[in-house]
């Protein structure tokens, strides 16, 4: 289960940015989370919730949007949702976007 590894990371990048920020409390936290990150939201969401007791996320409500998978031809540029999809220039493919899982906005008081 890589998603406890994966929010405890996250849960303290939230807490450094909200001390940081002098919040008295983290609202809501809104993340992006790729099609094919491997992460599962309900993990993630029941794991910030254990390590969030006794800190000012304690009550932060998490909200994930999903961004879908998609390659890039690196020769002619071309975007593709699927691997078996790719063009005839051979070039192969790289991903620009559906492998993450990122903090896209915290909201604080």
């Amino acid at each position: 289960m890589h998603e406890l590894a994966v929010t405890q990371s996250l849960i303290g990048q939230v807490l450094a940015e909200a001390r940081r920020r002098k919040a008295k409390r983290v609202c809501q936290v809104n993340l992006i989370v790729g099609e094919r990150s491997a992460v599962v939201p309900d993990w993630v969401r029941c794991y910030f919730e254990q390590l969030g007791k006794g800190t000012i996320a304690e009550q932060a409500e998490l909200r994930f949007r999903t961004e879908p998978f998609r390659i890039r031809c690196p020769k002619c540029g071309r975007e593709f949702s699927d691997i078996s999809e790719l063009c005839a220039c051979n070039a192969g493919g790289e991903v620009v976007a559906g492998a993450e899982l990122m903090i896209e906005s915290i909201e604080i008081e």
